[in-house]
């Protein structure tokens, strides 16, 4: 409704100003026409179309070349046709010095000069052109100097310069931006990489320390062989999860559908016990923080289940929303002895955490003999 609502608003302005810019033009071309040289196909009226012609054609040219300043390859050109139609709307007004209208070019060339150039420049560009007109306006008019001609060009170069400030320091804002922007990457992968390896490493010491009590209790070596190769494997995993974090950053976007799916046929090789997977709705793609959103979650609460419920089944429910998506984990209860870890207990925190950063929710607690985790997070 917002988007709308501007782009309403946006339609509104432009419409506006294409009727200023309308009813400006018929004014002048009517106050051109009751000069006393009105255009015409021979004499001084040929010489004023002709006139007209050439400075309103520089104008024009000048501002549709050039547009952003020292930026642009055509910036030197675009400067040159600006001085050009000031310099031909200076002669019109020595043509004519009682038409109002000779200095509506002069006006909107020496504002886009002063925006354009170095401050410097702009200032200089000004103060000639005000001299040149209090010297035409001596020389051609017979009141002489039009001063109100000269303040009006004195709160031109006023609303030059304040529309300069204001642009630069729009650029500043998003020069600004933009450096915040990089630092929020940059936190953001040392998230991603963090909740990787803390996941990756976790599991690995699951499986090293069923291994080491196995050896300890009855040395059944083929277990232990096993527990030891499925912490390798993890490692190898939490590296290429790494890699994969980085690359999602860069712009690639993870579907969770597909991941989720991949995690459960691991918990089931890990644990040999199930990890029940349903989807419900009709799957889209997800933004990046989304979709890593939901995919950590998932591997933090697969993880926590073999660290603190060993033995339970699991059941993981993917709803796609029209304002959303859902994420829920739910497991059974534990139904064997539960490993004595060490382990630093923010998983939860880190995962409430997550959601937050990209206005989602996370519930978690009992739920019947189990524990359930859900997760939300918008489309």
């Amino acid at each position: 409704m917002k988007c709308g609502a501007k782009s309403v608003e946006k339609v509104a302005i432009r419409v506006l100003v294409g009727l200023m810019m309308l009813w400006s033009f018929v004014v002048y071309v009517r106050g051109l026409l009751h000069s006393e040289h009105p255009p015409a196909l021979h004499g001084g009226g040929l010489g004023v179309a002709v006139l007209n012609i050439v400075m309103f054609s520089l104008l024009v040219s000048g501002l549709a070349l050039g547009r952003k300043r020292e930026c642009s390859p055509l910036f030197r050109e675009s400067t040159a046709l600006l001085v050009g139609a000031l310099a031909g709307s200076l002669t019109f007004y020595a043509v004519e010095p009682d038409f109002g209208g000779a200095f509506v070019v002069s006006m909107i060339a020496l504002w886009a000069l002063f925006v354009r150039l170095p401050l410097r420049w702009g200032i200089t560009a000004s103060m000639l052109t005000i001299a040149a007109i209090a010297v035409l306006g001596q020389a051609f008019r017979d009141k002489g100097v039009d001063f109100g001609l000269l303040g009006a060009f004195v709160g031109v170069t006023v609303g030059a310069a304040a529309t300069r400030q204001g642009t630069l320091a729009q650029e500043a804002t998003r020069r600004a931006e933009a450096a915040n922007a990089v630092l929020a990457e940059r936190s953001h992968i040392a998230r991603e990489i963090h909740d990787i390896l803390a996941h990756s490493l976790s599991a690995q010491i699951v499986h090293l320390e069923g291994a080491r009590l196995l050896l300890a209790r009855d040395g059944d070596r083929v277990q232990a062989l096993d527990r030891v190769e499925r912490a390798r494997n993890l490692a190898r995993s939490g590296l290429e999860e790494t890699r994969r974090a980085l690359a999602t950053l860069r712009g690639e976007i993870l579907q969770p559908k597909e991941v989720i799916a991949e995690l459960a046929e691991e918990f089931y090789a890990s644990t040999g016990r199930p990890c029940d997977v349903r989807v419900t709705g009709e799957p889209r793609e997800l933004s990046p923080q989304a979709g890593l959103a939901v995919v950590r979650t998932a591997q933090e609460a697969l993880t926590n289940v073999r660290k603190h419920a060993p033995g339970a089944r699991v059941r993981l429910v993917l709803r796609y929303l029209a304002d959303g998506v859902e994420l829920e984990v739910v497991d059974s209860g534990g139904t064997e002895p539960v490993l004595e870890l060490n382990g630093d207990g923010y998983g939860l925190v880190g995962m409430r955490e997550r959601a937050e950063l990209i206005d989602g929710t996370l519930v978690t607690g009992p739920d019947g003999g189990g524990f359930r985790v859900a997760l939300r997070v918008p489309a």
